[in-house]
C-alpha cells in the first residue's frame, strides 16, 4: 500500500491517463491467417484506388469541377500524397498485425484519439461501401435494363414525404453487399482471386480505351472545346480553383493505403510486402489516372460527359458499341471489386476496435476454419445494408466527406511521433503495436543490452515534447491556412501572404527544434524508414491540410459531426471497457489482495 502511494502523486490523474494510455504489446496474438505475398498485397490496393477514381468519380468531376485541367488534378493530388505514402510505408512496416490510422493514432496520441479517430474512419467506411453498393444498383438498371428497373425495386410506403433518404429497396446494392460478405467470410484468399480477375479486366479495358483515344480523339476536343451553355473553354474551364478543388476531392480515390495495412497481420512477410506493396500501387494508379483522364477529355468534349455514363457515353458518341459495352462490364466489376475490398477493410477496422474494447468484444471472434473475422464481417455488411436502406445517392454522396485528408494527415503526424517514442522492446509478431513508456518507474529496469541499443539518446519522455510542438505546428499551420481564405477586408499580397510566410518560417523553425534537440529512436531490422523526418511527414500534413480547406461547408460540418459521434461512442462505451483500463484494474486488484495476504500473514 506505501509503494502505491508514493507513486501516486507522480500518477496523472485517473482521468487523463485513461484517455492518454497508449496501447502495447501483448501475448495475445491475432488469429488470422498469414497467406498474402506481395503480389496479393498490391491487387488489393489497386482493386481499392482503381474501383473508386477512374469508373465512378474521375467523368463528373472533368465535367463539374476540373475540366480537361483534371490531368493537373492527379498530379497535383499524387505530388501531394508522395509524403504520406512515405509516411504509410514507414508505420506499414513497423507493425506487423493489422495497420490503420487508428492503430497509429493509439500507439502515438493515446486512447481517446484513437478511438475518435476509429470511429471517425469506420463511419466514412461504411457510408462510402453503401454508396458504392447504391451506385452499382443504379448502373444495373441504366446499362442493363434502359432504365427500366424499378422491379429491382420495393417501394417505401410514404417515403416521398422524406427528402433526400431512400424511397426504395434498392435490391441490386443489397445483393452485392451480401455476395461480398459472403465472399469474404470464405477467407482471404478467395477475396485476392476474385480481385486478381476483375483488377486484370478493369486494366485491359482501360488499356483497351486509351487505345482508342488515340485514334478516334483530337487535340481540339482536348484544348479547345467550349461549354455552349456557360462560355467555359480551354484546358482549365473552372481556372486554378477548380483545378485544386479537383486534387481535393480526387485523394479519396487513393485509399488503398489503408486496404493494404490493414492486411498486415494477413501478410508472410508484412515488413518486406507492404511498404512495397502500398508503393507499387500507388505507382501504377497514377498512371492509370493521369493516361486514362486525358483519353476521357481527348475523346468526348468535357462538358459532354454525363457523372453516370460518361466513359461509356464517351465510346457511344464514337459509334463504338462493342468497346462500349466491355467498358461496362469493367465499371460493374470495378465496382464490385471495391466493395469487396471496402468491406474486407471495415471488418479488420471493426475487429480491432473490438480487441481494444472500444467497441464491443464479439466483433473480434475469429473464424477456426478461414482465420476470417466472421462477427466483423457480417456487421459490416450488415451496417452497410442498413445506410443504403435509408439514404439515397444523392445524400450519400454529401455524406461521404473529406476524411481521407485528415486521416492522410493524422498517419504523418503519427510517424513523426512514433519515430520519437522510447521502445522497450522490439516489435514482435505476437504484437500490433510498438511498447511505449508509461511510468518513470518502469523505465528504470531496461538493463539489457538490447534496451540500451534501442534507448540510445533517449530524452525522458520526449514522445509528449514531441506531440507538444507538433500541436504548435498543427495550430500554427490552421491559422496559416485561415488566412489564405479570409479575411477578405485585408490585403492579399501587402499582409495576409506576409503574415502566411512568417507563420511557415515559425513551423520550419519548429520542425529544426524537434530535429536537432530530440532523438529518432532506432529500430531493430527496419523494414522501411521514411528519410527526412520529421519535415517529410510534416509536409504531407501541410498539403492534405491545405487541400481539406478547398472543401466545402458541408464536408467540413460532416466531418464535425463523425468526430462528434466517435466522441459519444467513446465515452458511451470504450471509456469504460477498454482493454487497457481493464488489464490495469485487474493488476492493481491482483496487487491490493497480494498486500493484504502479506499483512495478514504478518
Amino acid at each position: 500500500m506505501s509503494s502505491c502511494n508514493e507513486n501516486y502523486n507522480c500518477r496523472p490523474p485517473p482521468f487523463l491517463e485513461r484517455i492518454f494510455q497508449k496501447s502495447t504489446p501483448e501475448d495475445q496474438p491475432q488469429d488470422l491467417k498469414k497467406c498474402l505475398n506481395l503480389f496479393d498485397l498490391t491487387v488489393q490496393g489497386l482493386a481499392h484506388i482503381i474501383g473508386t477514381g477512374i469508373f465512378i468519380m474521375t467523368p463528373g468531376i472533368i465535367k463539374m469541377i476540373a475540366g480537361p485541367g483534371m490531368v493537373v488534378s492527379y498530379l497535383i493530388a499524387a505530388a501531394v500524397l508522395v509524403f504520406t505514402v512515405l509516411s504509410y510505408m514507414d508505420l506499414g512496416a513497423r507493425f506487423k498485425g493489422i495497420g490503420n490510422a487508428y492503430v497509429y493514432v493509439y500507439a502515438a496520441l493515446g486512447e481517446f484519439a484513437a478511438g475518435l479517430i476509429g470511429i471517425f474512419i469506420l463511419t466514412e467506411l461504411a457510408l462510402g461501401l453503401a454508396l458504392v453498393s447504391v451506385g452499382f444498383g443504379q448502373n444495373v438498371e441504366m446499362f442493363f435494363l434502359n432504365g427500366h428497373g424499378r422491379n429491382l425495386h420495393i417501394e417505401y410506403t410514404g417515403s416521398h414525404l422524406i427528402k433526400y433518404f431512400a424511397q426504395n429497396v434498392n435490391i441490386m446494392a443489397i445483393l452485392l453487399i451480401v455476395i461480398c460478405c459472403c465472399i469474404n467470410c470464405g477467407g482471404i484468399k478467395k477475396v485476392v482471386f476474385t480481385n486478381i480477375f476483375t483488377v486484370s479486366y478493369s486494366i485491359l479495358a482501360l488499356t483497351m480505351y486509351c487505345i482508342l483515344s488515340l485514334i478516334y480523339g483530337s487535340n481540339n476536343t482536348f484544348a479547345h472545346s467550349t461549354d455552349p451553355d456557360t462560355g467555359r473553354g480551354g484546358v482549365f474551364p473552372y481556372g486554378a480553383a477548380g483545378v485544386i478543388t479537383g486534387a481535393a476531392v480526387t485523394v479519396v480515390s487513393y485509399g488503398g493505403f489503408e486496404t493494404v495495412v490493414s492486411l498486415s497481420a494477413e501478410a508472410n512477410n508484412s515488413k518486406r510486402d507492404v511498404p512495397l506493396a502500398i508503393g507499387l500501387s500507388f505507382g501504377l494508379t497514377t498512371v492509370i489516372y493521369v493516361s486514362v483522364t486525358l483519353a476521357i477529355v481527348y475523346l468526348a468534349p468535357w462538358y459532354s460527359l454525363d457523372e453516370g455514363t460518361g466513359i461509356p457515353g464517351s465510346l457511344e458518341a464514337h459509334d463504338l458499341t462493342i468497346p462500349k459495352h466491355i467498358i461496362i462490364g469493367a465499371i460493374m466489376m470495378a465496382s464490385a471489386s471495391l466493395v469487396l475490398c471496402t468491406l474486407t477493410t471495415l471488418a479488420r477496422g471493426l475487429m480491432v476496435l473490438s480487441e481494444d474494447g472500444l467497441i464491443f468484444k464479439c466483433l473480434s471472434c475469429v473464424a477456426e476454419c478461414t482465420k476470417v473475422p466472421i462477427a466483423a464481417t457480417v456487421t459490416a455488411a450488415g451496417i452497410t445494408i442498413v445506410f443504403t436502406l435509408a439514404f439515397s445517392y444523392e445524400i450519400l454522396i454529401h455524406l461521404v466527406s473529406g476524411g481521407a485528408l485528415l486521416t492522410f494527415a493524422a498517419v504523418c503526424y503519427c510517424l513523426i511521433v512514433i519515430s520519437y517514442t522510447r521502445t522497450t522492446k522490439p516489435v514482435t509478431e505476437s504484437s500490433r503495436l510498438i511498447e511505449n513508456e508509461v511510468l518513470p518507474s518502469e523505465a528504470e529496469s531496461t538493463t539489457s543490452s538490447l534496451d540500451l541499443e534501442e534507448t540510445a539518446g533517449y530524452i525522458q519522455h520526449q514522445e509528449w515534447k514531441v506531440v507538444f510542438w507538433m500541436a504548435s505546428f498543427w495550430k500554427l499551420l490552421a491559422v496559416a491556412i485561415i488566412l489564405f481564405y479570409w479575411p477578405t477586408g485585408w490585403d492579399f499580397w501587402h499582409v495576409r501572404v506576409p503574415l502566411m510566410v512568417l507563420l511557415g518560417l515559425i513551423n520550419i523553425s519548429i520542425l529544426s527544434y524537434i530535429k536537432f534537440n530530440y532523438y529518432i529512436q532506432p529500430q531493430t531490422d527496419p523494414g522501411f524508414v521514411c528519410p527526412g523526418i520529421p519535415f517529410v511527414p510534416a509536409m504531407g500534413i501541410t498539403l492534405n491540410l491545405a487541400l481539406f480547406s478547398a472543401l466545402d461547408l458541408l464536408a467540413h460540418l460532416m466531418t464535425v459531426a463523425y468526430f462528434a459521434v466517435g466522441f459519444v461512442i467513446y465515452f458511451g462505451y470504450g471509456y469504460f471497457h477498454s482493454r487497457i483500463t481493464l488489464r490495469k484494474q485487474k493488476e492493481m486488484e491482483i496487487d491490493f489482495n497480494n498486500e493484504t495476504q502479506e499483512m495478514r500473514m504478518e
